[in-house]
């Protein structure tokens, strides 16, 4: 609550005028291809949820996926408990959480990739294209995101909102390259975290946090 790699491959502009192929990844299979910790990634449910699919994910805070058929990924999760506060950019109403079973009362965060209107079972979802200009149409809470840091090598711009919320990972070019969450260091470390056990990473700002990359692109391509 998120199979041999076939990357879809999308086509985009070079400069001086050439093509280059940017590999990106929309099935389970490939997503775990090129985010190992994903292995660690189970069901957390059997039955299939309209509009979303089955959530895939671990115990802890973590990055859920959402997989419809053709293990396509849909969309991009985090469950928040209420005492984090209420804040726009969640699924529900304030102070209308939703209950969760098995984690209690609940505020969700939905990013999707994937048209939810076509994640049905039996069916192949649409997918939207990995652009920031295209999610945002799609989330209309995303509106709501700024540039909160400078390019870094091998990730990009992360765009996000001062709160609690699915940071996205922004090509120069606009294009999706991952999502991130940022964990305080208070909720404990995770085998699934970017850094190891007990050596936290110093964000202005938040203090000492553990923080969790998912790519949608091989890290290793981007400049």
């Amino acid at each position: 609550m998120v199979t041999l790699v076939f990357l879809a491959t999308a086509t985009m502009l070079a400069g001086g005028g050439g093509m280059a192929e940017r590999k990106v990844a929309r099935t389970l299979g490939e997503w775990r291809a090129i985010n190992p910790a994903l292995t660690q990634y189970q069901p957390l449910h059997q039955h299939f949820v309209p509009g979303m699919g089955i959530h895939w994910g671990a115990p802890g805070p973590h990055l859920t996926l959402c997989v419809g058929p053709g293990n396509i990924v849909t969309c991009v999760e985090v469950i928040y408990p209420p005492a984090i506060g209420w804040h726009p950019w969640f699924d529900q109403p304030e102070g209308k959480p939703m209950e969760l079973e098995g984690f209690g009362p609940a505020y969700t965060q939905h990013i999707y990739i994937a048209d939810p209107a076509t994640i049905k079972p039996g069916q192949r979802p649409t997918l939207l294209p990995l652009t920031l200009e295209a999610l945002r149409k799609a989330n209309p809470a995303l509106k709501q995101y700024e540039k909160i840091s400078e390019y870094v090598p091998k990730m990009g711009y992360h765009y996000g909102v001062k709160g609690p919320g699915i940071v996205l990972v922004v090509s120069p070019e606009g294009q999706i390259n991952g999502f991130e969450l940022i964990v305080p260091v208070e909720q404990g470390w995770y085998p699934w975290f970017d850094q190891p056990k007990g050596k936290p990473m110093e964000l202005p700002g938040l203090g000492k946090v553990y923080t969790q990359h998912l790519y949608v692109v091989n890290p290793a391509t981007l400049p």
